[in-house]
């Protein structure tokens, strides 16, 4: 469980870190299955990057390798989304219904510049009680400051404008005011709200900075046209709760909300007959 000094640290900074989060999942099985999914999907990522027509979020090219919907690999991907160290603290910072909207590996490599310039996620969008979008990283490897860490400004998700685009560029990133290079050990994991001034700094060090990635929303945020969900979360959504965290059926939440392209489990279609709406 969170304590409230976590959410109050959360509340008051935009983020909070949490120690010895993957404890629950051995950190070397982790490591593993993180090692097998950057072995199957580098030779790809290498090609393109031969081929100039590289493509996608977090800075993947030349100086990251991006490796998305990495819960296809190892169902331990999903089983981290429901992690019990770190989902309470999330319903408590998203809401009750939360989702996971995303889940990557990423690996920023020994040697290479920065992967991205200083911003945040959206414009100041925000709810009077919850955050509409929060993230969890979690450190695969130990974290030093020369590693191109995950660096942010804390205090900045309360602010209504974002960073400027045309200072603290390239070779004066690091001048930003205020910023906190993110460090830890491996095991350990930072929430954070997205509204955060935040970049990934160059990696001057000779280690690869290796991170998952996990995105929360609110229930009720959909994705225009979003595909079904993959048949491997589906399955591994075997119970109500775990399929309102996977964005299938809501527990907590208008039933208007729910994917019709999944059939219900028996027990969650008792709950959703209950429902107005």
């Amino acid at each position: 469980m969170f304590n409230q000094s976590e959410l109050d640290h959360y509340k008051e900074h935009g983020y909070v870190m949490i120690e010895n989060a993957l404890d629950d999942f051995g950190l070397g099985r982790v490591q593993a299955a993180y090692k097998h999914i950057q072995s199957l999907t580098e030779p790809a990522w290498r090609q393109s990057l031969v081929e100039g027509n590289y493509k996608g979020g977090y800075g993947n090219g030349p100086d990251a390798h991006t490796m998305d919907s990495i819960y296809q690999y190892d169902n331990l991907w999903l089983d981290i989304a429901a992690n019990p160290r770190i989902l309470p603290l999330l319903k408590e910072i998203v809401g009750i219904d939360v989702q996971t909207m995303e889940m990557v590996a990423h690996c920023h490599h020994a040697g290479t510049e920065a992967h991205t310039g200083w911003h945040r996620d959206w414009p100041a969008w925000t709810h009077p009680q919850y955050t509409l979008k929060a993230k969890v990283f979690y450190f695969l490897d130990d974290q030093d400051p020369d590693m191109g860490c995950f660096t942010l400004v804390p205090g900045t998700h309360k602010l209504d404008d974002g960073p400027p685009r045309d200072q603290y560029v390239h070779e004066t990133l690091e001048d930003m005011p205020g910023l906190k290079k993110i460090v830890g050990k491996a095991g350990s994991a930072i929430v954070w709200n997205v509204l955060c001034w935040h970049t990934g700094l160059a990696n001057t060090s000779q280690r690869d900075r290796r991170i998952a990635i996990y995105g929360y929303m609110p229930f009720w945020v959909k994705k225009y046209g979003s595909e079904r969900p993959h048949q491997s979360i589906i399955d591994w959504a075997d119970t109500p709760h775990k399929r309102q965290l996977m964005g299938i059926h809501a527990v907590e939440g208008r039933a208007s909300w729910d994917r019709k392209d999944v059939d219900y489990l028996p027990e969650h279609l008792e709950l959703v007959k209950s429902k107005k709406f």
